[in-house]
Order: C-alpha cells, then structure tokens, then sequence
C-alpha cells in the first residue's frame, strides 16, 4: 500500500516555472544564452560593505547566536535610514524586525497574522510568494488587477473590501513584476481604505531604490505615520547587491510586529551577526552617489531593451521602477511556448508570466539583469527576429 509522502499544499507551486526555465537550459540554444529570467543584481557588494563583514568576522562574540529579532545596530540603523529617506519615525526594539530575507518575512507575517478563511487580497500579476504563503496559511486568496496604473486599483480594492471584509491587502511598488511606481497620493488613500474597512496593509519595497526618469518611491508609512494596521518589509538584494546574504527587515505596527516576532523566533535564530552588522554598514555608510549611479545604470538598460521591444513589434509597458519589463506574448502564443521559442530561437531566456498570476497569462517578464552590451545584443536580436 502507497501512502502520499509529500503536503498536499506543494500543488500549490505546480506548474514550476523555474524547474521549466531550468530544464530549457539543458539543451543550448540556437545563439550564445543571454539570462533575463533571474531576479538578481549581477554585479558584487560594494567594497565598503563587504569590509565591514571582513571586520567582524574573527570576532568570536559574533560566532553564537545573534539576537532573536535584531542586532541592536541593524534596529538602529534601520530606523534611522527610514527617518532620513521617508521622514518616517520608528521605535527601533518595538517597530524593526530583522529577516532572512523577503520570502522568509512574508511566508512567516502571514502565517503569524492570518487564519485559516481569512480573506488576502493580492496583486495579480504579483510575487508568486504572496499567492503561496497565503495559500500555505489556508487563507482565502483573493485578486485585484495589478497590471494597471496604481490609483486605478483602489477602486477594485475598496468593493472587495467591502464584499469580503479582507484580513490584508499586500501591495507592491516598484512592482514586481510589472515595474510600475506608486505616488504619496496612492498611499494616503490606501491608508484611508485600511482605517476605513479595517485591513492590514503588507507593503513590499524591495525595489525602493531602483526608479527611474527621476521618480520618487514612497513608503506606506509616509502616509501611516502611526503605523497602525500596516506592516511593510525590505531586504538589502537589490539595492546594495546581497542577494545571497540574505538579510531583510519588517518594519511595522507594535502589535503586528509582536505576533510576528513570535512566530518567527519558532523558525529560526536569525542572520549571522556580521551580516547584520554588514547591513547596517550598508545603510550608514553608503554615499548618494552610489543610489544615483545605482539609478542610471538600470535605467540605461531599460532603455537598451525597449527600444529593441518597439523595433520588434512586441507590446510592453516601460517600467517606472524595479528591474523588469513585462512582455505581451504575440497573438496565439501562450507565455509558456513564447519562453521556449525565445530560448531556442533567439537564447533570450525569460520568465512565463502565468508564475506571477493568472494575469501573466498571456505576458513573459525580461530581467534587466545583465549588463548594458548584453542587454544591447538582446534588443538587437529581438528587432531582427520579428518572427513571431
């Protein structure tokens, strides 16, 4: 007699479409592979912060266990880097919280903050880790369009707000992975619909930094400054390059960030002290030349790839942030079969968008992930291919 070995909950991650991505990769494309699927910087950590790990590391002190839910200067400096870029005032030992990251932070704010039933309103298309973790909670996954200019979602927000009472409204900006950017008037309305209807606010800006022809990317807490019912998040990957560091931060209501806290001090023993120590060196010490650089260097290869996206007939909306564009397929052509065809044909390799919602179903996404020469060569061959 067989019995079922694995949770019934792993078909929530099926169709895998980075086991798909993967399996391509086996077989060479028909052109040398340039790797737009990925959703990471692909340059190193700047010196100055790398330096400060180096610093501690052969400290023995640092070589327990770090403490339970932040080294005292990665509260601070994270409390001071949200005065001083959002004028946002935070009680380091009450409103920060240090994470592994940002999947870590969301899988375990929902599973300390939602019920089983609780109604989840999530952008579509969105970070597939929000749809899991809400389906891993055995909450109630509901939608809106988040492939839509930001203050057209409101008006969707506010009736499902008022037909399902939701527990939580996740929004991302810069999106992942639409690239679109929201304003402070986007965000005082959104705390206006949270103290109206009663739902916690789960912001993600992962992508804080990263915004382009001089836009500006607001926290949630400008708008709530009180922080009641919000809870928002951030990791140190993109902007500074750590992705395989794997350091983030919550910050976010006392009474939130309590329950939070708990959950978490069950699942683990948080980052590795230098580490921490590294990212607070991260946010003290590094110059605003490095963001406006930082800035330019993706807005450069944005503007690399569109130009072969219009050369090539191919429909997208330029990005106003984050590292991505997000791709119509042409006519007929599942996102799936265009990933194959672009691998193969042309040895773009990108995401299918049915990973980020059932709104991807007809999109894929390119990473703005290498450098400017390789995203040339991709428009390039894009505005010769036109065979789709």
């Amino acid at each position: 007699m067989k019995f079922q070995l694995e949770s019934s909950k792993l078909e929530f991650f099926r169709p895998d479409a980075f086991g798909f991505i993967n399996g391509l990769k086996k077989e060479p494309p028909k052109q040398k592979m340039i790797n737009l699927s990925i959703g990471a910087p692909n340059r190193p950590t700047p010196g100055w912060i790398v330096e400060v790990m180096k610093e501690n590391l052969s400290n023995p002190a640092y070589h327990t266990y770090p403490p339970q839910h932040g080294a005292p200067e990665l509260l601070e400096a994270v409390t001071d880097w949200y005065r001083k870029r959002f004028g946002v005032t935070l009680n380091p030992e009450e409103n920060v919280l240090v994470t592994v990251g940002i999947k870590e932070a969301i899988f375990n704010a929902l599973h300390a903050l939602v019920n089983a039933g609780d109604s989840i309103l999530v952008p579509d298309p969105g970070y597939p880790t929000y749809f899991e973790a809400v389906l891993f909670t055995g909450g109630k996954l509901l939608t809106y369009d988040g492939d839509v200019d930001p203050m057209a979602t409101l008006d969707e927000i506010e009736s499902l707000a008022k037909l399902h009472k939701p527990k939580m409204v996740i929004v991302n900006y810069p999106s992942n992975p639409t690239g679109r950017v929201a304003n402070r008037e986007y965000y005082d309305r959104l705390s206006e619909l949270s103290g109206k209807y009663g739902f916690v606010v789960m912001s993600d800006l992962a992508y804080s930094e990263i915004a382009f022809d001089n836009l500006e990317v607001n926290s949630y807490f400008e708008a709530r400054q009180n922080l009641e019912l919000g809870l928002e998040y951030f990791a140190f990957s993109k902007t500074y390059n750590m992705a395989g560091w794997r350091v983030g931060a919550i910050v976010a209501e006392k009474r939130l960030l309590d329950a939070v806290k708990l959950y978490k001090s069950k699942i683990d023993s948080n980052v590795f002290y230098p580490i921490q120590l590294a990212a607070a060196g991260a946010l003290k010490s590094t110059p605003d030349s490095y963001y406006c650089e930082l800035r330019g260097i993706y807005q450069r290869r944005r503007d690399a790839i569109t130009e072969g996206l219009k050369a090539s007939g191919l429909i997208f909306t330029a990005p106003q942030g984050a590292m991505y564009v997000w791709v119509s397929t042409p006519e007929g052509i599942d996102p799936w079969s265009f990933t194959e065809k672009l691998y193969r044909d042309y040895g773009i390799l990108v995401v299918p968008g049915t990973a980020y919602g059932a709104n991807g179903s007809r999109k894929v996404r390119m990473g703005l992930v290498q450098e400017f020469e390789a995203m040339t060569e991709a428009a390039r061959r894009l505005a010769e291919g036109r065979s789709w």
